[in-house]
């Protein structure tokens, strides 16, 4: 986790607050797609136990 320390003028900034929020978002979608990614792995490992168990 990452702490970040923003003065006051800057958090009163439009511009900052747009390019926050942008950043935000961009943290967000990636946790998203990793999420999917690491779904996709399990599965195929799950079916791959499933299948040698079944021998």
């Amino acid at each position: 986790m990452c702490v970040l320390i923003v003065p006051d003028e800057m958090k009163q900034s439009k511009e900052y607050a747009q390019v926050f929020e942008n950043y935000m978002k961009d943290q967000q979608k990636e946790r998203a797609e990793i999420v999917a990614e690491e779904r996709v792995q399990d599965r195929s490992f799950l079916s791959m136990v499933k299948k040698s168990t079944e021998l």
